[in-house]
C-alpha cells in the first residue's frame, strides 16, 4: 500500500499549515498586549482609552476569524490565568469583573460579527469602515451593559460613562484601521 499517496496525507497546495496559522494568532494576541499598554485614564469613567480596539479591527480584518478568534482567545486566556497582558500590566479574573470586563465579552462577539462582515475579502473603504463601526457598537454597548450592572448605573449614565467619552476615539480608530487594512496587505500572511 502506498500511504504517500493516499488522500490521507495528501495536502491541498492552497492550505496553510497550521504553524503559521498559530503564529499569527500569537502574533494577533502579542499586538494586545501592546496595545492594551497605550492607555489614557479618563477622571469621568473608570475605562481608560486603549488601542486596543485598533489592534482588534487591524487584526480582525487582516486575519479572520479563524486566526483572530483563537488570537484573542489566547490572550484574554493569559490575562484569566494572571499574566499581566491587559491594561496598565494587570491580570486575573478581577479585571474580568471590574469596570472593562463587558468590553472585554464585546470583543469577542465583535471579532466575529467583523470578521463575518468582511468575510476575509477586500472591501471597499466604506464597507470596512462601516464593518467597523458596527463591531466599536458592539464593544460599547455590552461595555456599558456590564458598568450600569456593575455600579447600577440608569442606562442614561451607562451611556454617559461606557459610551459617549469614546466615540471621538473610536471613531479615528475606525478610519485609521479602514485605511491600514486598505492600504497595506497583512504582513502576517504568506507571501
Amino acid at each position: 500500500m502506498n500511504i504517500a499517496g493516499s488522500d490521507v496525507l495528501r495536502v491541498r497546495n492552497d492550505a496553510v499549515p497550521i504553524t503559521r496559522l498559530l503564529a499569527q494568532a500569537v502574533a494577533f494576541a502579542a499586538m494586545l498586549v501592546v496595545a492594551a499598554q497605550i492607555r489614557i485614564p479618563l477622571p469621568f469613567t473608570p475605562v481608560p482609552i486603549t488601542l486596543q480596539t485598533l489592534a482588534l479591527y487591524v487584526g480582525v480584518a487582516w486575519l479572520g476569524r479563524r486566526v483572530a478568534v483563537p488570537g484573542l482567545a489566547l490572550y484574554v486566556g493569559l490575562a484569566v490565568v494572571g499574566l499581566p497582558v491587559l491594561s496598565g500590566w494587570r491580570g486575573g479574573l478581577v479585571a474580568f469583573t471590574g469596570a472593562t470586563g463587558g468590553y472585554v465579552l464585546g470583543w469577542f462577539v465583535a471579532a466575529i460579527v467583523l470578521s463575518s462582515l468582511l468575510d476575509g475579502r477586500t472591501q471597499s473603504w466604506r464597507r470596512t469602515a462601516g464593518s467597523m463601526a458596527i463591531a466599536s457598537a458592539i464593544i460599547l454597548t455590552c461595555g456599558a451593559l456590564h458598568l450600569g450592572l456593575l455600579f447600577g448605573l440608569s442606562p442614561a449614565q451607562a451611556l454617559l460613562m461606557g459610551v459617549a467619552p469614546f466615540i471621538p476615539g473610536d471613531s479615528l480608530k475606525i478610519l485609521l484601521a479602514s485605511a491600514a487594512v486598505r492600504r497595506w496587505p497583512n504582513p502576517l500572511s504568506a507571501r
